[in-house]
């Protein structure tokens, strides 16, 4: 499994790092590659153990420099591997593989999660770069050229991934899921404590390219005006912060909101679990409508219902466990959030549906299930 991502602190590392975990339990062995960030891990707090229960972990070093020295090593691997699954297509993961495939031919499955490349993807977001956007937008489409299968966390991915042609047989939906795990009472007392009484609206998310839309602010302020408990909680943090709490701070309701920074995802969880909803506006844009959105299910894992845009794969997510509001209007939103807050009080059955939708529908589990049978197609698919 080649990723090119510090799996101890890069959030969207959760995907890969849980799909090896859940593989390993079932007899494979697995080899994970990942690339160390020594900054990040001075920086950041850990977000898992660097190594899944079971899983061989290999560290490459992410120096451009090295690439030759990644290509050596990643084809001695692949030599002896029965499958290989690349995660994400940026060239300096792709190619090192595609190398050593040349040199060892074998299946390749491509788990294709999010849109990264072309105008408005994630590459161009974070470097501000049309060209650098247009790159990886190349390299999705000609990774497909090689690849045995695909696994494809949205609807929307999966009708992009036929548009450029590629055999819709030979693709497989393979979303986000959960793993519930314990979480520490020391954790829970401690926000317990924090939160009191209050009713909690909390967002989680990377606000790496302000992912989260600031009109949406005006509708919660409006809200809070008419409810005194009201509070906002902001787990996360990057570029898109500052927008946040400048706005926060215009409609006078920045003590009302808590800009929790990047917390450990075991403390996340705990917020997440004693949060009266969660909070998941997105704007209607190809890559939020490509989001098979992690947070959402974890939501759900813990009973907590989600109100979110009615966008991409959150409306089968979510299915009765919340609402859903179209566009970032004002009204729409505060609307929505009113209704959202009176169902929550008054639905004694919502939280144990949440967990019920969560269970049937979402868990990392049923995701593997389809994985596996990727990895078969592509075997059979190159054997061919």
């Amino acid at each position: 499994m080649v990723q090119r991502f510090d799996v101890v602190n890069v959030g969207c590392a959760e995907r890969i790092w849980r799909q090896a975990e859940e593989l390993a339990t079932r007899d494979y062995e697995v080899t994970l590659i990942q690339f160390p960030h020594s900054e990040r891990r001075r920086t950041l707090p850990s977000l898992r153990p660097e190594a899944p229960p079971g899983v061989r972990v290999l560290a490459l070093d992410r120096q451009a420099a090295s690439i030759p020295e990644n290509i050596r090593i990643l084809s001695r691997e692949i030599q002896s591997a029965d499958l290989v699954h690349l995660w994400k297509c940026y060239p300096d993961t792709g190619i090192p593989v595609l190398w050593g495939l040349r040199k060892h031919p074998g299946p390749l499955h491509y788990d294709w999660d999010d849109l990264e490349g072309g105008e408005g993807g994630i590459a161009q977001r974070l470097t501000d770069s049309p060209l650098v956007g247009n790159l990886i937008g190349t390299w999705e489409r000609l990774i497909l050229d090689w690849a045995d299968s695909v696994s494809v966390a949205s609807d929307e991915i999966g009708r992009i991934c036929q548009s450029h042609g590629f055999p819709s047989e030979s693709i497989f939906f393979c979303p986000v899921g959960g793993s519930p795990r314990a979480i520490d009472d020391s954790i829970l007392q401690k926000w317990e404590q924090e939160f009191g009484d209050r009713t909690v609206l909390t967002f989680l998310g990377q606000m790496e390219a302000e992912d989260f839309p600031v009109e949406v602010l005006s509708a919660i302020a409006g809200v809070m005006r008419e409810q005194d408990d009201l509070h906002l909680v902001l787990v996360g943090d990057g570029p898109g912060r500052r927008s946040l709490e400048e706005r926060a701070r215009e409609e006078g309701i920045l003590a009302r909101c808590q800009f929790t920074g990047y917390v450990p995802h075991r403390e996340a969880q705990a917020i997440l679990s004693l949060s009266t909803g969660l909070l998941f506006p997105l704007k209607d844009d190809p890559m939020s409508r490509c989001k098979s959105p992690l947070v959402v299910v974890e939501s759900l894992s813990h009973g907590t219902p989600v109100i979110a845009s009615n966008v991409g794969e959150a409306p089968k997510m979510i299915g009765d466990c919340g609402a859903l509001v179209s566009g970032l209007g004002e009204r729409e939103w505060r609307n929505g959030l009113s209704t959202f807050l009176e169902t929550i009080r008054t639905d004694s059955n919502l939280a144990d549906r949440c967990r019920r939708q969560f269970l049937d529908n979402w868990t990392w589990g049923r995701s593997v299930d389809n994985l596996e049978k990727a990895y078969h197609h592509a075997v059979s698919r190159f054997n061919a």
